[in-house]
């Protein structure tokens, strides 16, 4: 049995088994949802996979909500690789990619693009390594599709509110407060100790402690402020983003079209020559596909 391979060099172990989890199909007549069936599918997949298997799963625990989604996809992720088979993972969990990462024996690969400006992207065709680097890839390909205008706007604004917010939240959650606190206390502590023991006496010793006792209190009551801060500023931005819905939708029925938008998608492999061009023509935008290949 031959087949192409679209590459220099390719090398696969001799296998047993193939297994493959693809697609967000649902099934009504068995009352199985999009997430249930991929769940089933899965979950077979698990209980027969050996190290003499490859298995290719793309993109589960969509269908699900996204905190769960990750979940679960990380767990079955951990399983997968523990069976010590050959794993092909998509996902556009990012997280996931970097939890797993740490983990041997797995590596992590991304398909190339350039991204030139907000409406223009060109897809290599290559593959990476690591991680994807480029941040709202999905925005930047919406933006080249004949979206309602202003929506991807939008759905940028709402997205830099969502990064804001959760980076704040990072550097001002509850451990990170305990651990400013707590190294605050030992600090004081430390102090403490070093004037017990120290050569201090009398009114300079009282004059150094009540110092000490005036920046312990200016840091702790910083550190109040600073959580009060942040949870006064996204109450604030919660109640923007709500105006900004009623502004942008407004301003999304009384606004004309945008200035087209331009998709190019690229590829040049060793064989034959040939060019092929698609185009989409609509009154938002334009859509170009380009690929060049030498056989």
């Amino acid at each position: 049995m031959e087949f192409s391979v679209p590459a220099e060099y390719a090398s696969f172990p001799i296998l047993h088994q193939l297994f493959a989890r693809l697609g967000m199909d649902d099934s009504i007549e068995t009352n199985v949802s999009t997430f249930a069936a991929e769940m089933r599918e899965i979950a077979f997949i698990l209980r027969n996979i050996d190290r003499r298997s490859m298995a290719i799963v793309d993109e589960l625990g969509r269908g699900t909500s996204t905190r769960d989604g990750l979940a679960i996809a990380l767990a079955i992720a951990e399983a997968l690789v523990s069976s010590k088979a050959l794993v092909w993972f998509a996902t556009h969990f990012k997280d996931l990619a970097t939890i797993m990462h740490e983990r041997a024996g797995v590596l992590n690969l991304h398909l190339a693009v350039e991204i030139e400006n907000e409406s223009s992207m060109t897809m290599l065709y290559k593959v990476a390594q690591g991680t994807v680097k480029e941040s709202h890839y999905g925005l930047t390909l919406a933006r080249v599709v004949p979206l309602p205008a202003g929506l991807v706007d939008r759905a940028a604004t709402v997205a830099q509110h969502l990064e804001r917010h959760m980076l704040r939240k990072k550097k001002t959650s509850e451990i990170v407060l305990r651990e400013k606190r707590r190294k605050l206390i030992l600090n004081l502590k430390e102090h403490l100790v070093q004037a017990k023991s120290g050569v201090l006496e009398g009114e300079v010793l009282s004059a150094w402690l009540k110092e000490l006792q005036k920046e312990f209190v200016n840091r702790m009551t910083a550190l109040e402020a600073e959580a009060a801060s942040v949870r006064e500023q996204s109450e604030d931005e919660d109640e923007n983003m709500e105006e900004g819905n009623e502004t942008d939708e407004q301003q999304r029925l009384g606004t004309s079209a945008r200035q087209p938008s331009v998709m190019t998608i690229s590829s040049s492999n060793t064989s034959t020559e040939s060019e092929s061009t698609i185009r989409a023509m609509s009154e938002a935008s334009t859509v170009r596909a380009v690929s060049d290949n030498a056989r």
